[in-house]
C-alpha cells in the first residue's frame, strides 16, 4: 500500500486556484496570503493535512516551486492552464479547468518522497501554517 495518496483532491485545486489568484499568475506569494485568498474564494479554511498534501503534489508535477519562501506557478503549469482554459469554452463539460489539468498529471511515489525529504522539508510548512493560524485563524 502506498504511503501517499497518488489522486489528486478537490482541496488541491482549492489550493491551485487560491495561488492563482494570491500571485495573480506571476511571481510568488507567502503561504499565508495563499489560505487568506482560499479564505476568501470558497469560506475554505484548509487543513494542515490538505496543505501539506496538496503542495507536495503540486510540488511533484511541478506546476509550483518554493522561491525565498513563496510559493510560485511554474511557467509550464501557467502555460498548460492557458491551453485548457481556452478549450473549456468549446467543451461541454462541467469539470473545472484546474481539476482536469490535475487530471492529466500522473503522481509517482518515489518523486513524492524525493520532494518530501528535499524542497517540502526546508519550506518549514507547518511552522507557517501555525502562524497563520495564529495571526488569523
Amino acid at each position: 500500500m502506498s504511503k501517499f495518496n497518488l489522486s489528486w483532491q478537490e482541496s488541491d485545486v482549492q489550493f491551485l486556484e487560491a495561488l492563482l489568484l494570491a500571485t495573480g499568475g506571476d511571481g510568488g506569494a507567502p503561504l499565508q496570503e495563499v489560505l487568506l485568498m482560499s479564505d476568501a474564494l470558497d469560506g475554505v479554511v484548509l487543513s494542515l493535512q490538505e496543505v501539506e498534501d496538496g503542495v507536495l503534489r503540486l510540488l511533484s508535477a511541478g506546476f509550483i516551486a518554493v522561491r525565498k519562501n513563496k510559493l510560485s506557478l511554474s511557467p509550464e503549469f501557467l502555460l498548460a492552464y492557458e491551453e485548457i482554459t481556452l478549450r473549456e469554452g468549446m467543451e461541454e463539460d462541467d469539470t473545472k479547468p484546474l481539476l482536469k489539468l490535475l487530471q492529466q498529471h500522473s503522481l509517482d511515489e518515489q518523486h513524492l518522497e524525493e520532494v518530501k525529504a528535499s524542497i517540502l522539508k526546508k519550506y518549514k510548512l507547518k511552522e507557517q501554517y501555525r502562524q497563520y493560524l495564529e495571526q488569523f485563524g
